[in-house]
């Protein structure tokens, strides 16, 4: 693999930036990629080859011929955010712009060996992600305290996602690894969170009394506070939340 590699810059470096890439690229690109998948070994055993590579384009630029045509060959791609980098988020993956093409495959999976929903509660997330990028860019032209409130629950909840569930802290012996059950149970916490606080907003409730709960903290520090060996506590995380609001809503009537 290391050879093919080499022989790939090789091949580039003798061609002069100015005359473009050569026309092989995209064939080269694959003969390299398509080593992975089912081996047979030489002792009879049935194994699998996973090739990870690594493109580093220049000013971050995806557009550019080697980025674009390793995506045509991979079924998943992480994209490093440099932003995220600076921010001191871990791992610094862009969420939006990475991808995997396995997730439609693993589906029976994941509802067989995690939960029937476990995927549409996976889309939801994402969704709300999306939305945030959306309205970020608004945000930076005329502010957050124009938007309406349904609109700032989602920046919040999006806020609470990124920092909550997808950051990681790889020295903290709760989230250094994370079983695809408590990630599971974490991503119904937050959906629960969004869903009642979403009741609330409808009720007229102003977003920053909504946010002013303890239980969103509650819910940032949930992957730390919650082993792996006791996730029932997120039971409880989910419990409190739904009385915590109600609480709230009874205030308003």
């Amino acid at each position: 693999m290391g050879g093919s590699l080499r022989e790939i810059s090789g091949r580039l470096e003798e061609m002069p930036a100015e005359e473009g890439y050569p026309a092989y690229l995209p064939s080269r690109l694959a003969q390299f990629y398509e080593r992975a998948g089912c081996v047979h070994t030489l002792g009879g055993d049935e194994a699998s080859v996973t090739i990870i590579g690594a493109v580093s384009p220049a000013g971050g630029d995806f557009s550019e011929p080697v980025t674009e045509n390793t995506k045509r060959f991979v079924s998943a791609f992480l994209a490093l955010d440099k932003k995220l980098a600076y921010a001191r988020h871990y791992p610094s993956i862009n969420y939006l712009t990475s991808y995997s093409s396995y997730v439609a495959l693993l589906s029976e999976w994941y509802r067989e060996n995690v939960a029937p929903d476990m995927l549409a509660l996976r889309g939801k997330m994402v969704r709300l992600l999306q939305e945030e990028e959306k309205l970020n860019e608004i945000v930076q032209l005329v502010g957050e305290d124009v938007l309406p409130n349904d609109q700032c629950l989602v920046l919040e909840i999006a806020r609470t996602i990124k920092k909550g569930f997808l950051q990681q802290n790889a020295l903290h012996q709760n989230d250094t690894y994370v079983s695809l059950e408590k990630q599971y149970k974490m991503l119904h916490v937050i959906d629960d969170l969004y869903e009642n606080a979403l009741k609330c907003v409808k009720m007229g409730i102003p977003i920053s009394t909504i946010r002013k709960e303890p239980v969103f903290e509650d819910v940032i520090k949930m992957k730390y506070d919650v082993p792996n060996d006791n996730i029932e506590m997120l039971d409880d995380l989910r419990t409190k939340i739904v009385n915590d609001y109600k609480a709230l809503m009874e205030k308003y009537q």
